[in-house]
């Protein structure tokens, strides 16, 4: 419980990252092209908030990187298929 508590500001602003993406996605349903760079830019933010978050516990190595950029560019090509697709 200790570790939730300490990182809870971490995970706040992960929260507030994608909550901001997905209400973008929402908002701005009327151009596609901008929903694209909504989620590319979700995407650069999930991976730079793992970066920092796992730089700041001393825990960062070239496997958690790649973990956050494959479910990152994985998001995107989902959130780009649904976009392309309606």
């Amino acid at each position: 419980m200790k570790s939730i508590t300490k990182d809870l500001s971490h995970y706040l602003t992960l929260f507030g990252i994608l909550l901001a993406g997905f209400a973008g996605l929402i908002i701005f349903s009327y151009d596609k092209n901008f929903q694209i760079a909504v989620g590319l830019a979700l995407s650069a933010s999930y991976v730079a908030w793992g970066v920092t978050h796992h730089y700041i516990h001393h825990d960062l190595h070239w496997e958690v990187f790649l973990e956050y950029l494959v479910i990152a560019a994985l998001g995107f090509v989902i959130i780009f298929g649904v976009i392309v697709r309606t």
